[in-house]
Protein backbone atom coordinates (compact mmCIF):
# COMPACT_ATOMS: atom_id res chain seq x y z
CA UNK A 1 0.00 0.00 0.00
CA UNK A 2 1.59 3.18 -0.94
CA UNK A 3 1.88 5.80 2.66
CA UNK A 4 -0.79 8.76 2.89
CA UNK A 5 -1.56 10.53 5.78
CA UNK A 6 -5.28 12.00 5.96
CA UNK A 7 -7.27 14.92 6.93
CA UNK A 8 -10.46 14.84 8.44
CA UNK A 9 -12.44 17.80 8.78
CA UNK A 10 -15.21 18.17 11.93
CA UNK A 11 -14.73 21.98 12.92
CA UNK A 12 -18.29 22.78 11.79
CA UNK A 13 -21.23 24.02 14.22
CA UNK A 14 -23.55 21.25 12.51
CA UNK A 15 -26.14 24.01 12.27
CA UNK A 16 -28.53 22.47 9.51
CA UNK A 17 -28.38 19.10 11.54
CA UNK A 18 -29.56 20.71 14.15
CA UNK A 19 -26.96 18.42 16.65
CA UNK A 20 -23.06 17.63 16.20
CA UNK A 21 -22.49 15.60 13.82
CA UNK A 22 -19.32 14.14 14.45
CA UNK A 23 -20.52 12.59 17.81
CA UNK A 24 -23.92 11.40 16.88
CA UNK A 25 -24.44 7.61 16.88
CA UNK A 26 -24.32 5.44 13.45
CA UNK A 27 -24.71 2.01 13.71
CA UNK A 28 -23.26 1.93 17.49
CA UNK A 29 -20.26 3.96 17.24
CA UNK A 30 -20.02 7.62 16.46
CA UNK A 31 -20.12 8.73 13.18
CA UNK A 32 -16.29 10.51 13.53
CA UNK A 33 -15.42 7.39 15.10
CA UNK A 34 -16.27 5.26 11.96
CA UNK A 35 -14.62 8.24 9.40
CA UNK A 36 -11.08 7.58 11.41
CA UNK A 37 -11.59 4.22 11.72
CA UNK A 38 -12.20 3.35 7.93
CA UNK A 39 -9.06 5.74 7.41
CA UNK A 40 -6.47 3.70 9.89
CA UNK A 41 -7.84 0.48 8.80
CA UNK A 42 -7.47 1.49 4.89
CA UNK A 43 -3.41 1.99 5.60
CA UNK A 44 -3.75 6.28 6.12
CA UNK A 45 -1.54 7.26 8.99
CA UNK A 46 -1.02 9.94 10.44
CA UNK A 47 -4.64 11.27 10.56
CA UNK A 48 -5.15 14.78 10.96
CA UNK A 49 -8.54 15.68 12.62
CA UNK A 50 -9.56 19.43 12.30
CA UNK A 51 -11.60 20.56 14.91
CA UNK A 52 -13.21 24.12 16.39
CA UNK A 53 -16.67 23.73 17.62
CA UNK A 54 -16.93 21.52 20.41
CA UNK A 55 -12.72 20.98 20.07
CA UNK A 56 -12.23 19.33 23.50
CA UNK A 57 -15.39 17.10 23.59
CA UNK A 58 -13.86 15.23 20.07
CA UNK A 59 -10.39 15.28 21.88
CA UNK A 60 -12.15 13.59 25.09
CA UNK A 61 -14.02 11.57 22.62
CA UNK A 62 -10.50 9.76 21.06
CA UNK A 63 -8.04 10.72 24.36
CA UNK A 64 -5.01 8.21 24.11
CA UNK A 65 -5.64 7.34 20.41
CA UNK A 66 -3.02 7.80 17.72
CA UNK A 67 -4.52 11.27 16.05
CA UNK A 68 -3.16 14.37 15.30
CA UNK A 69 -5.25 17.38 16.30
CA UNK A 70 -5.21 20.74 14.20
CA UNK A 71 -7.18 23.24 15.83
CA UNK A 72 -9.05 26.32 13.86
CA UNK A 73 -9.88 28.60 16.46
CA UNK A 74 -12.02 30.98 13.55
CA UNK A 75 -13.84 27.78 12.99
CA UNK A 76 -17.50 30.06 13.54
CA UNK A 77 -16.61 33.05 11.16
CA UNK A 78 -14.88 30.84 8.70
CA UNK A 79 -15.40 28.21 5.33
CA UNK A 80 -14.89 24.61 5.49
CA UNK A 81 -11.71 25.29 2.95
CA UNK A 82 -10.20 27.22 5.55
CA UNK A 83 -10.39 24.13 7.55
CA UNK A 84 -8.90 21.99 4.92
CA UNK A 85 -5.57 24.49 4.38
CA UNK A 86 -5.23 23.95 8.23
CA UNK A 87 -4.98 20.19 8.15
CA UNK A 88 -2.82 20.45 4.99
CA UNK A 89 -0.39 22.99 6.20
CA UNK A 90 0.08 20.40 9.39
CA UNK A 91 -0.04 17.25 6.94
CA UNK A 92 1.89 18.34 4.37
CA UNK A 93 4.69 18.86 7.22
CA UNK A 94 5.31 15.30 7.54
CA UNK A 95 2.96 13.49 4.72
CA UNK A 96 4.37 12.91 0.64
CA UNK A 97 0.50 11.97 -0.13
CA UNK A 98 -2.91 13.29 1.78
CA UNK A 99 -6.11 12.20 2.03
CA UNK A 100 -8.63 14.59 2.57
CA UNK A 101 -12.39 13.46 3.81
CA UNK A 102 -15.18 15.09 5.25
CA UNK A 103 -15.58 14.05 9.04
CA UNK A 104 -19.55 13.21 8.23
CA UNK A 105 -19.28 10.28 5.37
CA UNK A 106 -19.78 7.25 8.02
CA UNK A 107 -19.96 4.95 4.57
CA UNK A 108 -16.68 5.53 3.59
CA UNK A 109 -15.78 2.61 2.20
CA UNK A 110 -12.12 1.03 3.08
CA UNK A 111 -11.40 -0.66 -0.21
CA UNK A 112 -12.28 2.36 -2.08
CA UNK A 113 -9.80 4.40 -0.11
CA UNK A 114 -7.65 1.86 -0.69
CA UNK A 115 -8.46 1.98 -4.35
CA UNK A 116 -7.24 5.68 -4.27
CA UNK A 117 -4.28 5.42 -2.03
CA UNK A 118 -2.67 2.87 -4.53
CA UNK A 119 -3.43 5.62 -7.54
CA UNK A 120 0.25 7.00 -8.82
CA UNK A 121 -1.40 10.56 -9.63
CA UNK A 122 -1.02 13.11 -7.37
CA UNK A 123 -4.47 14.38 -7.76
CA UNK A 124 -7.08 11.49 -7.41
CA UNK A 125 -10.75 11.18 -6.27
CA UNK A 126 -13.31 8.18 -6.49
CA UNK A 127 -16.44 9.49 -8.64
CA UNK A 128 -20.23 7.18 -8.83
CA UNK A 129 -21.30 7.86 -12.09
CA UNK A 130 -19.36 10.94 -13.17
CA UNK A 131 -20.08 12.88 -9.25
CA UNK A 132 -17.01 13.01 -7.49
CA UNK A 133 -16.64 11.56 -4.36
CA UNK A 134 -14.59 11.11 -0.96
CA UNK A 135 -11.68 10.44 -0.68
CA UNK A 136 -9.43 13.43 -2.37
CA UNK A 137 -5.78 12.41 -2.70
CA UNK A 138 -3.05 15.06 -3.44
CA UNK A 139 0.26 15.24 -3.68
CA UNK A 140 2.28 17.23 -0.55
CA UNK A 141 3.39 19.57 -3.65
CA UNK A 142 -0.40 20.33 -4.54
CA UNK A 143 -1.18 20.64 -0.87
CA UNK A 144 1.06 23.09 -0.45
CA UNK A 145 -0.15 25.20 -3.77
CA UNK A 146 -3.94 25.15 -2.79
CA UNK A 147 -3.11 26.61 0.52
CA UNK A 148 -2.39 29.22 -1.24
CA UNK A 149 -5.29 29.59 -3.26
CA UNK A 150 -7.17 32.83 -2.58
CA UNK A 151 -10.28 32.62 -5.01
CA UNK A 152 -13.64 31.70 -4.73
CA UNK A 153 -15.47 28.48 -4.78
CA UNK A 154 -13.99 26.74 -1.94
CA UNK A 155 -11.87 23.31 -2.41
CA UNK A 156 -13.60 22.31 -5.44
CA UNK A 157 -12.36 25.82 -7.50
CA UNK A 158 -9.09 25.63 -5.89
CA UNK A 159 -8.31 21.87 -6.77
CA UNK A 160 -9.50 22.52 -10.54
CA UNK A 161 -7.10 25.81 -10.26
CA UNK A 162 -4.25 23.10 -9.93
CA UNK A 163 -2.14 22.64 -12.55
CA UNK A 164 -2.67 18.69 -12.80
CA UNK A 165 -5.84 16.87 -14.56
CA UNK A 166 -7.74 15.21 -11.69
CA UNK A 167 -7.49 11.41 -12.03
CA UNK A 168 -10.56 10.09 -11.93
CA UNK A 169 -11.90 6.20 -10.47
CA UNK A 170 -15.47 4.78 -11.51
CA UNK A 171 -16.48 2.92 -8.48
CA UNK A 172 -19.51 1.27 -8.02
CA UNK A 173 -20.70 2.80 -4.63
CA UNK A 174 -23.12 5.73 -4.77
CA UNK A 175 -22.25 6.65 -0.82
CA UNK A 176 -18.80 7.80 -1.97
CA UNK A 177 -20.41 11.24 -2.63
CA UNK A 178 -22.62 11.20 0.49
CA UNK A 179 -22.23 12.66 3.99
CA UNK A 180 -24.84 14.00 6.05
CA UNK A 181 -25.71 17.97 6.12
CA UNK A 182 -29.56 17.07 7.29
CA UNK A 183 -31.50 15.05 9.39
CA UNK A 184 -32.71 13.72 6.12
CA UNK A 185 -29.11 12.31 4.53
CA UNK A 186 -28.43 10.99 7.94
CA UNK A 187 -31.59 9.07 7.80
CA UNK A 188 -30.75 8.37 4.54
CA UNK A 189 -27.38 6.63 5.17
CA UNK A 190 -28.62 4.87 8.33
CA UNK A 191 -31.02 3.16 5.71
CA UNK A 192 -28.51 2.24 3.45
CA UNK A 193 -26.06 1.05 6.24
CA UNK A 194 -29.24 -1.35 7.04
CA UNK A 195 -30.29 -2.93 4.10
CA UNK A 196 -26.06 -3.40 3.13
CA UNK A 197 -26.03 -5.67 6.64
CA UNK A 198 -29.05 -7.62 5.44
Amino acid sequence: MKAAGAVVLAAGMSTRMGQFKPLMEFQGETVIRRVVKSLKKAGASPVFLVVGYRASDLRAHFAGEDLVFVENPSYASTQMFDSVKLGLEAAARRCGRILITPGDAPLLSVPIIRQVMEEDAPLVRPTFKGRPGHPVLLSAELARMLCLYQGEGGLRQAMESLPVPMAEIPVEDETVYMDADTPEEFQRLIAIAEQRKK
